[in-house]
């Protein structure tokens, strides 16, 4: 069995394999609204939006990737500085690895050291609360990166075929409520690539989270990540797209909108699918697979990036006649 750190690059190694991905493009049935008349000018469009009582100059979350392996720091580095000048938010990876080995810390860290404004997630597995994490190991990690806001990743099928894995999923509803009523920051519970259904949706609701991100099947395929890691090619195989769509769920979980944000995330490969997500009833869109490989090279590389993925959505927005988001 892999240690923690072991187990994290070899997620890394694994996530950049384009096989790793989903098949298909998501969104490829939604129309956006074009206007050839759109009464408005492309300067009047603002595609600024606030989350956790912060200004964000696009609804772009970068999705949480990597921490507590050796890479993990100048990735977190690289995207901390980007997102700091282009105005983005961003989680940082699993957490866990901080609260066994704290030589690892500084690889989460590193994010407040370039990025000192920012909105940031701190994040943790919700299953880590049936294996002796508390409310006292959350705000711990929420201090770590002085996070605005705390992802609880919920990932039984990731769990299940992962070698090391945590499958006791019992009674979570109840030790998570507890933590929201606890914690001093907003909680959003996301999956990790399979999405979250709507009956599980409406459960966390209903005990207080503050946005559900669904990470649906399109993206980074967890279960194939771990089949390939279990080198078991008939799990690998059968699991890689086990779930719910992303462009499929996201219409049928806007019901929460009275109570929490909806981020849509899971194969979210452009501002053009963000805008397509915002449509169906999303608040906001999360990608993380497109600016690993940046995140890899240089921050001015995940700059370039980012700031194209502003444009293309003043664009976008301008193209439909949507002077703002909202």
């Amino acid at each position: 069995m892999a240690d923690i750190s072991q187990r994290k690059q070899q997620h890394l190694e694994l996530a950049l394999q384009n096989e790793s991905q989903g098949r298909g493009e998501l969104f490829s049935d939604v129309q956006l609204p074009y206007k050839a008349l759109p009464e408005i000018g492309l300067n009047d469009v603002s595609t600024e939006v606030e989350l956790l009582g912060k200004k964000i100059k696009q609804p772009l979350i970068i999705g949480s990737m990597t921490g507590g392996v050796e890479h993990g720091k100048l990735i977190n580095a690289n995207l901390a500085t980007a997102a700091a000048e282009c105005g983005v938010a961003m989680g940082v990876g699993s957490q866990r690895a901080a609260l066994v080995k704290d030589e690892v810390r500084e690889t989460y860290t590193v994010v407040r050291k370039f990025a000192p404004e920012i909105v940031v997630f701190a994040n943790m597995g919700a299953v880590q609360l049936n294996y002796g994490r508390g409310v006292e190991d959350c705000k711990q990690i929420v201090d770590m990166v002085n996070a605005d806001g705390l992802y609880l990743h919920v990932n039984p099928m990731q769990e299940a075929l992962q070698p090391e894995g945590d499958t006791n999923f019992r009674l979570l509803i109840p030790k998570i409520e507890k933590l929201i009523k606890e914690i001093q920051v907003p909680v959003f519970v996301k999956e990790v690539g399979s999405g979250i259904d709507v009956d599980a949706a409406q459960k966390l609701v209903e005990i207080g989270v503050s946005g559900i991100d669904v990470a649906g099947v399109g993206g980074t395929s967890w279960t194939w990540i771990e089949g390939k890691r279990l080198k078991n090619e008939n799990l690998t195989k059968w699991f890689a797209d086990f779930g719910y769509r992303t462009d499929e769920l996201i219409p049928k979980l806007a019901m929460v909108k009275q109570k929490a944000k909806l981020v849509a995330s899971g194969g979210i490969r452009s501002p053009i699918q963000g805008l397509k997500a915002h449509l169906l009833g999303a608040d906001y869109y999360s990608a993380a697979w497109p600016f690993l490989r940046p995140a890899m090279e240089s921050a001015e590389h995940t700059i370039a990036l980012i700031k194209d993925w502003e444009k293309g959505l003043r664009i976008a927005m301008f193209g439909c006649g949507m002077e703002k988001w909202y």
